[in-house]
Formats: C-alpha cells, structure tokens, sequence
C-alpha cells in the first residue's frame, strides 16, 4: 500500500504564513554551506528543477523544516561560527569553493586553482561574472578579487570581526596572526585599517589582477582547498562596509546584506519561516538547478512536524522515535514502504562539560564544579552512563548506528594507507581492530567496576565537601515536547546508570536561545552538542579545545576552562593541567606539518589523553530516520565547510520516496564513492 498526496503550494505557503512557530527537538551544533557544484539541469533566474532517476515528477516548489531552537543569530557568513546560521547563509553568499555530493572540492566563485609543489602556494582563478545583488535583486556592483581581500582583512582585524574565525587563516596563512595580534594591540584604532593595510603589513595574500587570488601557507599545505571554502575566506563588498559602517555590517539582516548566492530572501519571519527565490544575477544559474521557491519553517517539536508532511505542509521530516513505533507497529501503515534511513550527519556530538557553572543567582555552583573538576566524576560519564534508549531516540530501528566513542568525527580524515584517523584514536586507546570495526566500539566499561568508580568518586569528592546526589542541570527548548521526551529518556539512563544517590539529572528550560538565556550566563552543567569539521583534518576538532587560544571555541565559550585555567582554585588544578597536557600534545601535533600520517598519529595522542581524562563525554551520531520527497544521496556532503544546506541541484519527487528506492540510492553512491 502506498499513499500519494497531490502538492498544494499556494495554500502550504499561506498556511505557514500565518501559523507561527509550529512545533523538533534539536542539537545544538557548531559551524555548518556553499556551493556551486556543476549540476546536469538548466536553471533559469526563476528557477529549475533536478531531473528524476526514479521517473517521478519533481517539484518546483520545496518547504524544509529546522528546530525552533536553531532560530539564526546572524546573518554574516564571515561573523558566524554557528552551523545554525551558516545552514541559511549558504545559500545566500557564496565563497571560492563548494563540494559535491560526494564531499569533493567543487567550484564556486573560483573556477579553477592549483599549488605549487610544496603546496604552499595556492592560486585561486576567479569567474568574471558574479554580482553582488541587494534583497531585491538589483545588481549593486561587480565582485572581484579585492573582495576576498576586504573579507579577509575584516575576519582578521579583531576590532571588526572579534576574533571569530581567526583560527583557520592564523594556521595557515603567512603574517595573519600576526595582524590579528597588531589589530587587538591597535584597539579601537583598528577600525581605521583596510585591506591594503594588511598587505602593507605582509600577510600572505594577494590579488595579482581582478580575478586571481593567491594565499601563502607558512608550511606546506595540501588541505588548504578545504581550508578556503570555509567562511574566513569568504568575500565581502567594501562598498557595502562604508555604507553600514563597522557595526551595521557586522549585524547586517536580510534586507540590509548584499547576496551573491544562488537564492535571496523573499521573505523572512522570525522564528517562523524563511522563504527563498533564486538570484536572477546568480553567476551558476546555467550550471544549477535551483527551486523556484525554497522555504524552511521552524518547528517547535517534530510530532507536529509528522503531521504537517501528512497534510504536505512539508516535503520532508525527520521522525521521531514514538512516530517510527507508530508507524513500524501497523503493517497496514502506508508509510511503512517510505521509511528512509538518512545518512549520518556530519557532526560529532558530545556532552561538553562547564566547569564553571553559575547558579541563577549568578553565584558559582560549587557543588557542580568541584564535580566535574574530579577525574574519577567524570569518568563515570564516559565509562558507566548506558545511553542505549538515548540512542534510539535518533534510530529506533538501528541504534547502534548512532553510538559514538570520539570526540572528532569518523570519515574526516584518512592515513595514507586508508587507515581512518578515528581508528588511530581507538588504538591509541586501546582497542585492537578485534574490538573496534568502525561501526561501533565497545567502550572500556569493564575495565573498572562501575560501583568501584562511583565509590572512589564520592570518597574523594566528600573530602572536599561536595554533596550528593551531584544536580546535574540540562536545558531544552520551553514547549517542545520532543525535547521533553529526549530529555525525559536521558534522566531515565543517569537514573539508571547511576542510581539516585550519585548524580541526578535535572531538566531546565529557556525560553527561545540556548546561547543568550543559559550558556552566556553559565548556568549549565553540559551543553549537548554537536562540532562538525570547517576543513579536512583533526586540528580543527581538537583547537577547539586547546588553552591559551582566543578562537578554541569550546574552552572559550562553553566549557568555560578557558576563564578557569586563568586562576584555578585548589581542586581545579587537576583538571587544568589535564587540559595543559592535552594542549601542549595538539600544538607538537600541528608543528608537523610534511608527514600527515606522523601527523595524525600525533593527534591521535592527544585525543586519546582527551579522552582517558574524560575531559568530554563522546555521545551520538545523528543517524535518522525520514519521510521526504527529497533525494538526499543528491545534496551537498561535504564533511567540512558551511556547505551542506544549500538547496541546488537536489533531486525531488512528487511522490515520496521509498525504502527500497532510498536502500538503491545508498548502494549507487558507495560505489560512485569507491570508484
């Protein structure tokens, strides 16, 4: 039995309109956009469908779905490090370079690039018909190399783009940070600075002509095409910047940037929805197809969102585990034959520790953070806390597919021999390929007695007055009554695990941002969230947790052992040089720099410390499952870069597509991927 809706745009669109935020649980994740990628359909400015392998007839018309919780904070692709936002940038602003289907570099602004021998030297040619265009679509002026040049010297200049996404172009160009550290220096006087300044100044990057772009790595750099699709390398209109000034292009809005992406905004209502319609100056529009109208609507909890893909309010939603039981527990369930196993997403989630928790008062949480600051507490996250039902709340059908055992990502980076990094963690760990197949890892729980661990951590933990049981605070979206289910079966496995003496989870709410109403004011005891890669190798996962760096993102802005490590108290002193020792393993890692199988393995080592110190706690993939008309073996899969959300050349079909159809897809690309 099948079932077969007919499309109703005009009414989806009014309807969405006017209903508000309208119910997903989600993950909070970081860093996420381009692309250009040569496509097989014609796209005019209005806008052209893919072609359909499986015969159906594909839609014009698209409307996607994100959580309420991932509401954008920004606008500016160079300013942003929140894969929440790059998710709609991307398909607004483009940079040098995208990816394909399969994760391969692909063209963007720049058509074509090479490297020297020693790959310290790369020369980007730039095409020389892109326009920047302003939310109406009138063409503003013409983009050029200079552009790359005032976009970088923007990131930079720690005035203007205040230390976000420094850390790529400080690794890897020639004099960056060194200008970074001029401009901090400089205060409020780096405002005055300009992109000739920079060159003055001797950074590694200049543009010999309108339409060539050459960057110098300080060391030889054979990944530096995925370095420069991520948002630091991104171009911005100097004239724009003049116009705004310093703060308004900083806070710029849909109606304010200048778009030079394959889609402008047509409308946007915030925490509602977001509508798209093509750029009717897109330089790829002979080379991409493009939707006529793409629109994401937010969505407060997913059981709603299940019952608007019914109504075809929606082409496509990720299904909770109490639908997929509805759905599995009736064979006479049409949409049984529809159920999609999506690829894994390409982002690594954890539970990241705050070691500097506040209480609502904003006094410190004592109790928490001498807690979390014992090694023996922490370990009975990593080693005792079964998260199995968590798990399935991703993949009822096949949970084990979501376990994660590592706080970088697997299929991120290779040996030479093929050898993924993960593995190298693994052995590092411990885990011969016997006990670690890629699949799933089973974690060193037996090797200390779970009552054992728990007893040593409340001995040592008393003797410096923590009581128990330990409150452990979480918070979730305020409403959401999938979040409230996540949560509610994460309590259930501390219960669990760890019994009602020890540590107890307590679930708290905020009202619309994560990031202003808990993590700014500390008042979390773990964020769950999830770091995908901004270029191919584990340094970029692993800076992120460093010391002693403005732009590790985690230790400066969630983890808080940034601020800790300042001036630790006494029983924070452990944990700190866990970190030190951790750092000074990643900064011998990125000194090798001609030898990336020696380079990994470094890293491997410091991860593996990482890890046996507990300092995060490794959780899940997202591995779901769908209902979509959507193919999404045909999007964008890159495992690194802001490029995976921007809706071109995806195949679509009026009808659903099947479980067998979707099990086809899978096994036609690990071959195209193979070969």
């Amino acid at each position: 039995m099948s079932i077969n809706f007919e499309s109703h745009k005009l009414d989806r669109r009014s309807f969405l309109k006017g209903a508000g935020v309208i119910g997903a649980a989600g993950l909070l994740s970081a860093c996420g956009g381009s692309s250009s990628n040569n496509g097989t359909a014609n796209s005019a400015a209005s806008g052209t469908a893919a072609p359909n392998t499986t015969g159906g007839a594909p839609l014009s018309e698209y409307i996607s779905f994100e959580s309420a919780n991932r509401e954008l904070e920004s606008w500016n692709m160079l300013y942003t490090q929140q894969a929440s936002d790059a998710n709609v940038i991307t398909n607004l602003w483009d940079g040098l370079l995208s990816f394909d289907c399969y994760g391969k570099v692909a063209p963007a602004i720049a058509s074509s690039w090479e490297h020297n021998e020693d790959s310290t030297v790369w020369t980007f040619h730039l095409r020389d018909d892109v326009d920047w265009v302003d939310v109406n679509g009138e063409v503003k002026t013409h983009l050029t190399s200079k552009d790359f040049l005032v976009g970088f010297e923007w990131v930079m200049n720690s005035y203007k783009n205040e230390a976000n996404n420094t850390t790529m172009p400080n690794d890897n160009v020639v004099g960056a940070a060194d200008y970074y550290a001029h401009t901090k220096e400089l205060g409020d006087a780096a405002a005055d600075l300009t992109y000739e300044d920079m060159l003055s100044f001797g950074v590694g990057v200049e543009a010999p002509d309108d339409y060539t772009l050459v960057f110098t790595c300080p060391n030889s750099c054979p990944y530096f095409d995925t370095v420069a699709a991520y948002n630091s390398f991104y171009p911005a209109a100097e004239d724009l910047i003049n116009e705004l000034g310093i703060e308004g292009f900083r806070a710029c809005d849909n109606t304010t940037m200048w778009y030079c992406g394959p889609y402008i905004v047509e409308e946007y209502i915030q925490g509602n929805t977001k509508s798209y319609i093509p750029n009717p100056s897109y330089y790829g529009a002979n080379d991409v197809s493009r939707f006529e109208r793409f629109t994401v609507t937010m969505l407060s909890d997913m059981n709603i969102g299940y019952q608007l893909y019914q109504n075809r309010e929606l082409d496509e939603v990720d299904l909770m585990e109490s639908t997929l039981t509805t759905i599995t527990n009736d064979p006479n369930n049409g949409y049984n034959s529809q159920l999609c196993e999506k690829r894994p997403k390409k982002f690594s989630y954890c539970f990241l520790f705050n070691y500097a928790r506040n209480n609502a008062d904003g006094t410190p949480d004592e109790n928490w953070n001498k807690a979390i600051a014992n090694k023996a507490f922490r370990q009975c996250f990593y080693k005792n806390l079964e998260l199995s039902p968590f798990y399935a709340r991703y993949n009822k059908i096949n949970p084990l597919k979501c376990e994660n055992d590592f706080y970088t990502m697997k299929g991120l980076s290779y040996t030479s021999d093929g050898t993924d990094y993960t593995t190298l963690v693994a052995n590092e760990l411990g885990f011969g390929s016997e006990a670690y197949d890629g699949e799933t890892m089973i974690r060193m729980r037996g090797e200390n007695d779970a009552e054992a661990l728990k007893k040593q951590a409340m001995e040592e933990l008393s003797a410096i007055g923590v009581t128990f049981p330990v409150h452990c605070h979480f918070h979730i979206l305020a409403g959401s009554t999938s979040a409230l289910d996540n949560a509610t079966v994460l309590k259930q496995c501390f219960k669990d695990s760890f019994g009602d003496d020890f540590i107890v989870l307590d679930i708290d709410t905020y009202v619309s941002s994560v990031m202003k109403e808990i993590v700014s004011p500390q008042q979390q005891s773990f964020v769950h969230m999830g770091w995908g890669a901004d270029f191919g190798d584990p340094v970029n996962f692993l800076a992120q947790m460093v010391l002693h760096d403005d732009n590790a993102y985690y230790s400066c802005n969630l983890t808080n052992i940034a601020a800790v490590a300042e001036n630790p108290a006494d029983y924070q002193k452990d944990v700190v040089a866990a970190f030190e020792q951790f750092t000074d393993l990643v900064n011998e890692g990125k000194q090798i720099v001609n030898d990336n199988d020696a380079r990994y393995a470094a890293f491997a080592k410091a991860e593996a410390l990482f890890l046996e110190e507990d300092l995060t706690c490794p959780t899940v993939y997202d591995v779901s499952w769908c209902l979509t008309h959507a193919n999404e073996y045909s999007k964008i899969n890159a495992m690194y870069g802001p490029c995976n959300y921007k809706a071109v050349n995806w195949e679509t079909s009026e009808e659903a597509y099947t479980t067998v159809q979707y099990e086809q897809f899978a096994k036609a690309f690990d071959l195209a991927s193979q070969g």
